[in-house]
């Protein structure tokens, strides 16, 4: 869009518009970390589905647990916010939940290669969350694509510094 600014490049997704709320054209968003509270702040995001990406102000965010209800300015039927079910919201690191040790942001864990001892087995496409583990996607040079548990018994050192995750054995790579 002329004239819109660019995005910042370090923005984590931090939730998904689901559903409409309401006759007033609220939004229910899903919060990826499970604790919505830090998007109450909110006033301003990115929201991004497929190639598009829109830069929009937040009118007012409250909880509504799991979730929390978005209104966006210049959104007042259910019939416009339509329009934005499936969006993810994408907010600059400052504004995401603050992580616990060994706790990673997918968007960090998909800039990383994973290797084992000295060789590169491949790039991580993207985190699945299975619900007993996530697993991480690796696609090598070849094309060919791995799902390895982003477990201890699998992953060994997290360098989010370096693009590097060490894995413990190769046997499920081979």
């Amino acid at each position: 869009m002329p004239g819109t600014p660019s995005p910042p490049d370090d923005l984590l997704a931090v939730g998904v518009i689901t559903a409409t709320h309401g006759i007033g054209g609220e939004l229910k968003v899903k919060s990826f970390s499970g604790e919505p509270d830090h998007l109450i702040p909110l006033r301003e995001a990115f929201f991004r589905k497929g190639g598009v990406e829109k830069r929009l102000r937040l009118e007012s965010v409250r909880a509504q647990p799991p979730g929390v209800i978005v209104r966006v300015a210049g959104i007042g039927s259910p019939d416009t916010a339509r329009g934005l079910v499936g969006f993810e919201i994408w907010v600059a690191r400052k504004h995401a939940v603050k992580l616990a040790h060994g706790e990673y942001y997918t968007a960090d864990l998909c800039r990383c290669a994973l290797w084992f001892e000295d060789r590169r087995i491949g790039e991580v496409n993207s985190v699945l969350d299975t619900g007993s583990a996530q697993l991480l996607e690796i696609r090598n040079g070849e094309g060919r694509t791995f799902l390895v548990p982003f477990t201890d018994h699998f992953i060994g050192e997290v360098n989010l510094e370096g693009g590097r995750i060490s894995l413990r054995e190769d046997e499920i790579v081979r």
